[in-house]
């Protein structure tokens, strides 16, 4: 069901900003989680990874920049059509996509900082004022859309499904950013700083697994989700993997707070579950989306299938350091690799698509 367009005269072609498809801003979310993997050093101190980082982190800003211009002006000029998709039960959630990327692309910049890519001061105020617009319009977006989906009397079982999980992903990401933001000097109150990140986490992974349980009903009691909306079976490891990594970062902040002490081991026991359960949902996901690989035709939401591939990407590095495995550790540049190739194949569908006018189709 497409959101109803601006009053017009039936004789005029809508412009591409007025039928902007919000799943859109999961490109922005993909390239930011790309840099993100490559700026952690998959490749063990050659330098290789570092500079793709950077180029990989200068594209998604641009594409940043790009889809803050386009979404901002299609909240002005077309406000009909903004909020008819903000109600509307299936899309309504990928428009947090479009914020929820730009906090993926401040932890990216914030990490480029870490790791001496970028000078720390630059990446710092860069990516905080990446950060904190991005934070807002997620809230807002999530608030607006929840608020409206638990005020209808009956939500179509087709609207229901992964891309549910979109407002809630940047929320357990808050602990990586601070911690990253703290590592870089941002000063201020550790206990404060510490605080918030627990209350961020908290908010994002229990709503997670509050809406998990709705989602994991409807593929229980309805049939299954529409070819297109395959990507809906990938986004799980969204969630479970920044999530993972959130509650490792909030850990180091609490204990460098001095707020508790010795609580390391509990934290790898939880991580470890929740990687546990993505690779399982990853094998289920693996299984349903073969199925039907031979009837999918390329959607904006396809990026969906980016973030969700660098979160678990990620944990599973998180585990590797972890546990100490080294089998795992030999892994990782090639687990890379795999992000790389994902974000490659999307981009190659994408210009495919831009050439043949079928990305501006709704």
């Amino acid at each position: 069901m497409s959101a109803p367009a601006e009053t017009t005269s039936p004789d005029r072609t809508p412009s591409r900003i007025e039928t902007l498809h919000p799943a859109w801003g999961a490109t922005l979310m993909s390239l930011s989680g790309a840099a993100l993997i490559t700026l952690r050093d998959p490749l063990a101190g050659t330098g290789a990874d570092e500079v793709l980082g950077l180029a990989i982190l200068g594209i998604a800003a641009v594409v940043g920049i790009l889809l803050t211009v386009a979404g901002l002006a299609r909240m002005i000029a077309y406000p009909s059509a903004f909020r008819g998709d903000l109600a509307h039960p299936g899309m309504g959630a990928m428009i947090a996509s479009w914020p929820a990327g730009l906090q993926i692309l401040a932890l990216a910049i914030l990490q480029a900082g870490v790791v001496g890519a970028l000078p720390a001061d630059a990446a710092l105020i860069a990516g905080m004022s990446v950060f904190v617009p991005g934070l807002i319009g997620t809230l807002a977006a999530g608030y607006a859309f929840y608020t409206r989906i638990i005020g209808l009397a009956e939500v179509p079982h087709a609207a229901v499904s992964g891309q549910w999980f979109i407002p809630v992903v940047p929320l357990v990401l808050t602990p990586s950013i601070l911690y990253r933001a703290i590592v870089l000097d941002m000063g201020g109150d550790p206990v404060l700083w510490a605080f918030l990140a627990v209350l961020g986490w908290g908010i994002g992974f229990t709503l997670f697994l509050l809406l998990a349980s709705i989602v994991g009903s409807r593929l229980l009691v309805a049939p299954p989700p529409a070819a297109h909306q395959a990507p809906a079976w990938w986004a799980w490891l969204a969630p479970l993997g920044a999530g993972g990594m959130g509650l490792i970062a909030t850990t180091h902040m609490v204990t460098d707070a001095g707020i508790l002490a010795d609580i390391e081991g509990m934290t790898a026991l939880i991580v470890t579950a929740m990687w546990g359960f993505s690779v399982w949902w990853l094998l289920l996901a693996v299984r349903v989306i073969a199925k039907e690989w031979g009837r999918l035709s390329f959607h904006p939401g396809w990026w969906g299938f980016g973030f969700p591939t660098a979160a678990f990407v990620g944990l599973t590095g998180e585990i590797a350091h972890v546990w100490g495995f080294e089998w795992l550790s030999a892994a990782m540049p090639v687990l890379w690799i795999v992000v790389l190739a994902v974000v490659t194949w999307l981009t190659v569908l994408t210009i495919g698509a831009m050439r043949s006018g079928a990305a501006w189709e709704r």
